[in-house]
């Protein structure tokens, strides 16, 4: 199986930003670092560890690369994916 590449810069690796999306019994993961310039901690942002339940609400695919919109070509790649394969992030 060949990997995603976003159409843009060929990367293979991307972020899916979930939104409005309900989240039971989830365990969260919150990175925090020390901002040397304004003397203080900032998050890293936050990460979703575990849950039992993730109901979607709108979600945007973004490359690590180059920051660009990949929402549907990661969609077409997903959908590419021959059946019992799994899609890289799926």
């Amino acid at each position: 199986m060949q990997p995603f590449a976003c159409p843009h810069c060929g990367s293979h690796a991307y972020t899916v930003v979930l939104t409005g999306c309900s989240i039971t019994n989830a365990t969260l993961q919150e990175g925090y670092e020390w901002d040397e310039e304004n003397q203080q901690y900032t998050s890293t942002g936050t990460l979703l560890v575990e849950s039992d339940e993730v109901t979607p609400g709108d979600s945007q695919a973004v490359c690590s690369g180059c920051e660009q919109d990949v929402t549907a070509a990661v969609s077409e790649y997903e959908e590419s994916v021959a059946p019992g394969e799994e899609a890289a992030g799926a």
